[in-house]
């Protein structure tokens, strides 16, 4: 049955990214079976698809859907994986003296800063939460919000940035971390963002070092590459041919 529907299936996937509403599609990571359907029946004037009986074509078209869905996981993927790391270097892996300049307090005041959201995280959640009530978002505005809280950083980056010795609970620290990370997003004052970022960047410790500045280039080099590697892969990635998966069938 796959080989007699690889001219369709073959010409389907090409039609996909010659669709206007591709871009759209690739920003919403899906496609539907409906938009793949109505340009297969565009293709019915074409003397080599017209024959095809009615399981062939539905078999063809649910194929395409399955390889385009795979395709556009991987690649919304890719994008949220950037996302996450370009908020982390430009928002949150910023120096002790950027920091103290950024919220024209000494860094002893950032660091107390940084303890009282430590050691109560949730109360300055639910004081926000409280911010955002009196503010009375539109519906667009709490969908950008919200969009940017669960989309920028991603988990894998997140774990990444806030590792931890081997005696903490992981879960613990996953779950402080989206905590830390939705303030930082969310809170208009900008002490407290910068003790954010100051407690994601030291793994949400509080460090009583002196900050080891080419210790953070390094790490921002390290960062800017991972970007760069990311960049590369969604610009590089091929649009979905499907030859494989049908030398597998």
């Amino acid at each position: 049955m796959t080989q007699k529907n690889t001219p369709l299936i073959l010409q389907l996937l090409k039609s996909v990214s010659e669709q206007p509403e591709f871009e759209a599609n690739k920003e919403k990571g899906e496609i539907t079976k409906k938009e793949i359907v109505e340009l297969r029946k565009g293709l019915k004037k074409n003397p080599e698809f017209e024959e095809q009986s009615g399981r062939l074509r539905s078999s063809a078209e649910s194929f395409v859907k399955e390889v385009y869905s795979s395709w556009l996981t991987l690649y919304q993927k890719r994008k949220r994986q950037k996302e996450g790391k370009e908020y982390f270097l430009e928002n949150i892996l910023k120096s002790d003296v950027e920091l103290v300049g950024e919220s024209n307090c000494d860094l002893e005041t950032i660091r107390s800063k940084a303890q009282e959201v430590l050691t109560q995280p949730e109360e300055f959640i639910k004081q926000l939460t409280i911010n955002d009530e009196d503010v009375k978002p539109t519906k667009s505005a709490r969908k950008r919000v919200n969009k940017n809280i669960y989309n920028k950083s991603t988990d894998a980056e997140q774990r990444e940035d806030s590792s931890s010795p081997n005696n903490v609970d992981e879960n613990k620290l996953e779950t402080l971390t989206n905590v830390l990370y939705k303030i930082h997003k969310q809170t208009q004052d900008i002490l407290t963002r910068c003790a954010v970022a100051y407690l994601i960047k030291n793994h949400n410790k509080i460090s009583e070092l002196e900050e080891d500045v080419q210790k953070l280039k390094k790490r921002r080099n390290e960062k800017k590459v991972e970007i760069k590697r990311l960049e590369n892969q969604i610009q590089d990635n091929r649009l979905p041919s499907g030859r494989d998966k049908l030398l597998r069938i």
